[in-house]
């Protein structure tokens, strides 16, 4: 059992209960996905590098946003044994919800060379300039 996660007063059983912190699985991220890489898990340990954990819920709902489509897909078609795998490392139930965020996806999406031209020739003074006395076109 991990120390940073917290136990709760008494259950129903007499058996301390574990609350799931967003905190406490969140400082211990990089060691889960360390763990997936070394159990032969390396694509799902690459997917989930893309992803964030966004919520908790003290009763062990763990929301987990992704910010590729692609991602978001393999992960859901192996939510079972990515939650398996989270439960047995944090030692404590954890129900996986999978989302994705569609707006993340497009903020992080790195842009090709001919986007950051074309951003450049509109924004830059000099870029603009030589266009406009030489009369030149920029080429993609």
């Amino acid at each position: 059992m991990h120390k940073e996660l917290q136990s709760s007063a008494e259950g129903q059983s007499g058996a301390p209960e574990q609350v799931a912190s967003l905190d406490a699985l969140r400082v211990e991220w990089r060691q889960f996905l360390d763990h997936l890489a070394r159990k032969t898990h390396n694509f799902m340990a690459t997917h989930l590098q893309s992803c964030e954990l966004a919520s908790c819920t003290p009763g062990g709902v763990l929301e987990m946003v992704c910010c590729r489509k692609f991602s978001y897909e393999e992960l859901l078609q192996d939510r079972e044994l990515l939650q398996r795998e989270l439960s047995e490392f944090y030692a404590m139930p954890l129900q996986l919800r999978l989302r994705y965020d569609s707006e993340k996806d497009a903020c992080t999406r790195e842009k090709s060379v001919f986007t950051l031209f074309q951003e450049l020739s509109q924004t830059n003074e000099v870029l603009r300039f030589l266009i406009r006395e030489f009369g030149g076109e920029l080429v993609y």
